[in-house]
C-alpha cells in the first residue's frame, strides 16, 4: 500500500504561537487528517511537529490495518524538513535534538521517502494541510486569550444577545452564554440592559 502523508506546520510572527496539519492518503485516496496548536513555536518547530504527528499516524494505521509493504512518503512544502528527513541537512539545534531524533526513528521505522511540493500552488492535500494548521494556531491562540480573559476577571459575554439568557440565584442575577457555555456576574456596563430573567427557587428544608 502506498500511504502519502502531507504536512505543514504555521507559526505567528508576533506572539508565537503555532499550529500543525497533517493528511494521510493511502493509494491515492484520503484517509484521514489531524492538527493540533502549540503555544510556543517558529515555523520550523511547527513544521517539525507536523511531521512528527502525521507519521505517527501513518505508523498507527499500518500496525492498525497489519498493512505490510507499505510505501510511506512524507510530502512537504518544507525543503528544510525534507532535507532532515532524507539527511540532505544536518540538524544543528541542539536544544530540539530529541525532536530531531524521535523524527528520525520514524524515518527509520517506516523507511520514508520524500516529496517536495510548491506551497499554494494548488496541491489540493497541501492547501488542506495549510488550512488545518493555521485553524489549530488561531483556535488555540482564541482559547489561550479566553481563559487568560477568566483569570483576569474580564467578561468573556459583554453586550452579546444571542444564546444570552439571565438567571437570578442566590441573591444574585447570574448571565450565561449557552453557546460558549460561560457564566458570569451581571453587570450592567458590562452587559448592557438584559431585560427578562428566569429565577431559580432552592427547596426549603424542614
Amino acid at each position: 500500500m502506498n500511504l502519502e502523508v502531507y504536512t505543514d506546520g504555521s507559526a505567528s510572527v508576533n506572539d508565537r504561537p503555532g499550529g500543525y496539519g497533517w493528511v494521510i492518503i493511502t493509494n491515492g485516496e484520503k484517509h484521514s487528517e489531524g492538527s493540533g496548536y502549540m503555544p510556543v513555536a517558529s515555523n520550523n518547530d511547527a513544521e517539525l511537529e507536523a511531521a512528527i504527528q502525521g507519521l505517527y499516524a501513518a505508523k498507527k494505521l499500518i500496525e492498525e490495518q497489519t498493512i505490510k509493504n507499505s510505501l510511506v512518503t512524507l510530502v512537504s512544502d518544507s525543503q528544510l524538513i525534507l532535507g532532515w528527513v532524507n539527511g540532505r541537512y544536518s540538524f544543528r539545534q541542539e536544544e530540539k535534538i530529541e525532536k530531531f531524533k524521535e523524527l528520525k526513528l520514524l524515518t527509520k521505522i517506516l523507511d520514508v521517502k520524500t516529496r517536495w511540493v510548491e506551497g499554494h500552488n494548488g496541491d489540493e492535500h497541501n492547501e488542506r494541510c495549510d488550512k488545518l494548521a493555521n485553524q489549530a494556531r488561531i483556535n488555540g491562540q482564541n482559547k489561550k486569550e479566553k481563559i487568560k480573559a477568566m483569570l483576569d476577571g474580564r467578561s468573556l459575554i459583554g453586550r452579546k444577545k444571542s444564546g444570552v439568557v439571565c438567571v437570578w440565584y442566590k441573591n444574585k442575577l447570574k448571565v450565561i452564554d449557552l453557546e460558549q457555555n460561560i457564566i458570569e456576574d451581571y453587570n450592567r456596563e458590562v452587559h448592557g440592559n438584559r431585560g427578562g430573567m428566569l429565577e431559580i427557587r432552592e427547596e426549603k428544608s424542614r
